[in-house]
């Protein structure tokens, strides 16, 4: 019985209908009952900040899928963020050891990772301050609250995915980068973006759940394009207008701080941030050695990954399923 938390994420839902694909008895553990999932896999309502609720929720499950998490850039949310991304993960570790659940497998990020300018990064560099943010520093901190539940018998997988590509329409995340196209905004920046198919995380996981790997973290990403040529991709499928004015770094930053401002002002959720903008203007590669040697990945291409996204997008946003 695999019980797995955020199942009604952007993963998360690929994470379950990929479990019970794979044969796996699967508890999703979510906030609300009216999200559908696939026959066979029974729904549990819990909050990973009730850690009475989630215990009960976890009590039978031979291993646990923790993906529920906030990515947000929004400084307003500083203490949401550190609440659901540490303090959430500190209740299932401790509600697996309470309910002697032996497996976790963590879902993690590339942003927990430490960052060197120029290098590629691997999954054994140490954490540093530099380019990190309210987001990162929590899923840095989610992790030691992982790993301290291996140190008390807790056996954990920790998986670092870079921006999860899934076609799902949920106008956050990946998402929010389909939906810019598909709306033909008109402008794009000179950084690059680090993706990994949202089915080749949950083959990694899958694999960690058949085959756990206790204390290891795995860097999952299928590679790094630059965001003008993954915004001509995706506009190519849809045959949209592309984005073609490109705004340099000074500005993307006071956009950012500009839409700080806004949402200060109005009490709306930002466009973008400070933090989020700085992102698309920045270069980092990943070093994927490892889980391509000790799990024996395959990461698909980004033609393959983008036309599957592209009709997923497609379909679901003019409802011709």
């Amino acid at each position: 019985m695999i019980a797995v938390t955020g199942a009604s994420g952007l993963l998360g839902r690929h994470l379950v209908d990929n479990l019970v694909a794979g044969g796996h008895s699967v508890k999703v553990i979510v906030r609300r009952e009216d999200v559908r999932f696939p026959a066979g896999a029974s729904v549990h309502v819990a909050d990973v900040l009730d850690p009475i609720g989630l215990s009960q929720a976890l009590k039978g499950a031979t291993a646990v899928i923790h993906a529920a998490g906030l990515v947000s850039f929004n400084p307003r949310r500083r203490d949401e963020i550190f609440a659901v991304n540490v303090e959430g993960t500190r209740n299932v570790v401790n509600g697996c050891l309470e309910v002697s659940v032996p497996v976790l497998v963590h879902i993690s990020s590339v942003s927990a990772l430490g960052r060197k300018p120029g290098e590629p990064v691997t999954e054994s560099d140490p954490w540093t301050g530099m380019f990190q943010n309210d987001y990162s520093r929590s899923k840095y901190l989610a992790e030691l609250e992982a790993f301290r539940g291996g140190e008390e018998g807790l056996n954990v997988s920790v998986v670092n995915p870079s921006v999860i590509l899934s076609g799902d329409p949920v106008h956050r995340s990946s998402g929010s980068l389909f939906d810019y196209v598909w709306r033909e905004r008109p402008f794009y920046t000179s950084g690059t973006l680090n993706y990994v198919d949202v089915r080749d995380v949950a083959d990694a996981v899958d694999k960690l759940i058949r085959a756990p790997r206790p204390g290891e973290r795995f860097i999952l990403s299928g590679g790094s394009v630059p965001y003008k040529s993954f915004f001509e991709n995706v506009a190519s499928h849809w045959k949209k207008r592309t984005p073609s004015v490109r705004i340099p770094s000074v500005v993307v930053r006071a956009v950012g701080l500009a839409e700080e401002m806004r949402g200060w002002f109005t009490g709306r959720e930002p466009l973008v941030t400070r933090h989020s903008a700085a992102m698309t203007v920045r270069n980092f590669k990943y070093d994927t050695a490892k889980a391509r040697k000790e799990l024996g990945l395959v990461f698909r291409e980004l033609d393959d990954t983008l036309a599957w996204c592209c009709d997923r997008y497609a379909q679901e946003i003019t409802g011709n399923k």
